[in-house]
């Protein structure tokens, strides 16, 4: 995780899922919706895993699930 002065600003496909649900808890609602998807609770399974580790270890277009989870932090709607 990061330190508090290394915050980060936005999200990357090397970011870690904790390191996002951490800083914007609005993101938690797209891994719930990806949940469904892949068949694992991505935050209980994957907490320490980068996005694009995630992406490839379900078979995730990774620019899909990226785009998902920035807009979730940017405080967007996605559609259901």
């Amino acid at each position: 995780m990061t330190k508090k002065s290394d915050e980060i600003k936005t999200v990357h496909a090397d970011t870690v899922l904790l390191d996002i649900v951490s800083n914007w808890p609005s993101t938690e609602a797209v891994f719930k919706k990806y949940d469904e998807k892949v068949g694992a609770c991505l935050c209980c399974t994957c907490l320490f895993d980068t996005i694009e580790d995630v992406a490839s270890r379900f078979s995730l277009d990774l620019k899909t699930f990226l785009h998902d989870i920035e807009k979730a932090a940017l405080g967007k709607n996605l559609p259901k």
